[in-house]
Formats: C-alpha cells, structure tokens, sequence
C-alpha cells in the first residue's frame, strides 16, 4: 500500500470512527461497547407487549411519518429486560405499550431539526440512546389495553411531563409513579423531563446505528452471506468468503480471491445506512459498490445445467440499461422492450457473463448512482471490472450451486479495515 493510498484509508477511518464511536457520550472513556447483538422485534420476545409506534404515523409531536413501519426494536438484552417488566405487570393486571425504541440516526437529525433542545431531543452529534437500540418510550395499559391516566400526553415537550410535576390527578402521578418503579425493578433508568422515556442501564456501552428499520429483519434474518474484502477503497483484487449460519453461529463454507473495480469500491446504495464519508459509486467510475445489498435474479449465458436452488435465466435476448436518461435504468430488459436508451450492455454477448447474479445496488434506480452490477466470471486475477465483482468460473458454479434463497442470503462489499471497524455495529460475520 502506498503512503498516499495509506493516508486517505486512514482519513476514510477516522471519518467513521468519529460519526459512530468519538462523537457518541460513553459513561467512561475506558467503557468498552458490548459485542453488538442483533436489534430484536419485542414481539419476538413477547408479543403481550402492545406496539404503537407514534412515528410510524402522524400522531407525533411534528406530525409526520418518519418510520416506514410500526416496530419495536431494541438490544437483546433491553428488550428482555422490558419483557421482565411486562411479566411483573400482568400479575397487578397492567401491561406496557410502546411508543419508540430504536430510532435511526438518520430520523434523529429530522427531529433535531423541529426541535434543537437537548432539553427534549438528543443533539444528533452525540447521538440519542434511542439510536443505540437502548431506549423505550412507554406507558401502562390495562387488561383491555387502554392507556392509563398519565400527568401529560406522551411527547408533550413542558412541566406536565417531568417526573417531579405534582400537579394533575392523584391518579396520574401514582401511574406515573407506579410505570417508574415497575421499569426501575428491571434496570430500565427514567429521564427526568419525559416520563415516559426509560434507557437500558447500559445505554452507553453499544454504539449508536443508524441502520433503516425496515432493513434490520433482513440482517438478522440472513442464513447465507458472501462477503467480498478489499486491501483499501483503491485495490481492485479481494478475498470472498462464503459464511452460513449454523444454530446462531456463523461458519466458512469457502473462501477464494476475486476482483472488483478497476479503480475499488465506491459506497453504494443498498440495505446499509447512508456513509456520506469516503467514495461514492458513481455512473462509470469503474468502482464495485460498497455495503451491504441482497442478491437478485441469477443468469446463464448457455443452457449448460448446474444443480442449483437459484433460479437461473438465460441472457439470450436480454440487455442491462446503463442509460441515465432511460425510464429502463439500471433494469435488464428485453432488447425489442420500448427502446429509449443510448446505452445498454447485451447481457449474451459477454463471455464473462456465462453465469452470473445480480447484486441489488441502487435498486430504486437513482440517475447516476450506478447500473448493472453483477456478480460474474472474472478476465483473470489481476484485471478488474467496471464495477462488478469476479471470480473464476468455478467458483460462480460453487456460488450458484451453494446459494439457497430460502436463506435469505446477503452480499458485504468492504475494504478489510472498515469491515473490521463496522463488524460489531452492522453486527457482521468474524472473518
């Protein structure tokens, strides 16, 4: 690696050190982050616990829908602290109903923009316990699932809502005393102003996320995963390893070099946060995508057969549109299909493409963010693509053979050191 290559790689760490570890608030600077354990549905852990996440509609203090979908996310271990609560509940005749737990980063900044008080919203630079999946905001229901008389509506931004307000009903600061004690019990700790807010006792040893909600299940639910590793962002040869899940243990199944982009990886648009930090895959900038995409359809160039679970299509007729201007991009089509690109790659003219996978970047085909890229039989070991990720023939074969879409497989693209810095956060397979 040269010293140029070394000082952006480094630049490109610091940068991601400092949006998810430096800028984050830890009890002790020597406090470690706990080995990062997938965000958990609390319905899997006790669907008695009722859901009504306020931002997943417009009943919220800035009357906007800011998640795409009502869950409760949460560490495992915050969210098995909670279902102790519901437990010691039902035997008093209550229950719990949730109104957020884990909260992106990205949501975060749009609050902070309604209300830049860190009287009321966590500044995003630091970053809210909510996005660290170790946070609930909570109160008491009764055996019917009505909401208990509280001092104050939930997200009411004034005195009503602060643990000591004496004034309201007698009936709602015993409520309000009552949930306190009942999460107290468990380790949940209370926020002075919002009494409905209540942090995991150990809130500040896992690191903030900012993984969208409706991608989680997917990460936790992958049994298959190729990762592909790079030296850095530049280097065009990679290592793949192919990793199954086995009884919550991930294990090589194999492992085998390969090449990306003629110029590395470039971040890509897939299940993974938005990294405004370091390269971004553009339209023809000779990178492969980097993060985390499903896998699409799969393709054979011939009729040769293969023993595989992956449905494989043949490319006779067919062309991927690179053409930023066509309503077709980054889609493959068939050749006759209402032409109105300029460009487009005929997927049976290419040898390489004698099998190959779809990885899904930019799946929603954003003009100029990248088209067409695949998973194919490489030139050779030392000559990259532009911007797919390739291998030797027999190892498509293996691929193709090994993938079972029952198992909901995934594809990691990142340079080693960055894998490594993301591991316990996008919680990733050990390599």
């Amino acid at each position: 690696m040269s010293a140029g290559v070394r000082g952006q790689g480094s630049g490109v760490r610091k940068e991601i050190f400092l949006l998810f570890f430096l800028l984050t608030p830890h009890p002790s600077p020597l406090t470690p982050f706990l080995r990062a354990e997938p965000l958990v549905d609390i319905r899997d852990i006790d669907p008695t616990i009722a859901v009504d996440i306020r931002y997943a509609t417009k009943d919220n203090f800035v009357g906007e829908i800011m998640y795409p979908v009502n869950r409760c996310l949460l560490h495992g271990d915050a969210a098995r602290r909670l279902a102790g609560v519901q437990r010691n509940l039902i035997k008093k005749g209550l229950g719990l109903k949730v109104f957020d737990c884990y909260r992106p980063l990205s949501v975060q900044r749009k609050l902070w923009e309604k209300v830049p008080d860190e009287k009321y919203v966590a500044n995003p630079a630091k970053g809210s316990r909510h996005n660290r999946g170790a946070a609930v905001d909570l109160t008491l229901v009764d055996p019917l699932g009505r909401e208990l008389e509280m001092p104050s509506p939930y997200d009411e931004f004034g005195l009503r809502a602060h643990r000591s307000y004496q004034g309201g009903s007698v009936a709602s600061r015993q409520n309000r005393g009552q949930l306190e004690k009942a999460m107290k019990s468990e380790g949940f700790e209370g926020l002075d102003t919002e009494w409905w807010h209540f942090d995991d006792k150990n809130w500040g040893r896992y690191p903030v996320v900012n993984w969208p909600i409706e991608s989680i299940g997917e990460m936790a639910a992958a049994g298959q995963m190729i990762v592909v590793v790079t030296q850095d962002w530049e280097a065009l040869r990679a290592k793949v390893y192919l990793l199954e899940r086995e009884q919550g243990r991930w294990k090589k199944r194999k492992a085998f070099p390969a090449v990306v982009g003629r110029n590395g990886l470039g971040w890509g648009l897939g299940l993974h946060p938005e990294m405004p930090e370091g390269p971004q895959k553009k339209e023809g900038d000779l990178k492969a995508p980097a993060g985390v995409f499903r896998i699409g359809q799969a393709y054979r160039r011939q009729k040769k057969h293969l023993n595989a679970k992956i449905s494989l299509k043949p490319t006779a007729g067919l062309v991927c549109v690179d053409d930023p201007n066509s309503r077709h991009y980054n889609k493959i089509v068939p050749k006759d299909k209402n032409q109105d690109w300029k460009s487009a790659e005929d997927m049976a003219s290419q040898d390489l493409y004698e099998w190959l996978f779809v990885v899904e970047h930019n799946a929603g085909s954003v003009p100029e963010k990248g088209s067409c890229i695949f998973f194919h039989v490489w030139k050779n070991a030392k000559s990259g693509t532009a911007g797919c990720t390739a291998s030797a023939i027999e190892n498509l074969e293996f691929i193709l053979q090994w993938l079972d879409p029952a198992r909901n497989p995934l594809v990691i693209q990142l340079p080693e050191d960055i894998y490594e810095e993301l591991q316990g956060i996008w919680n990733l397979p050990p390599l």
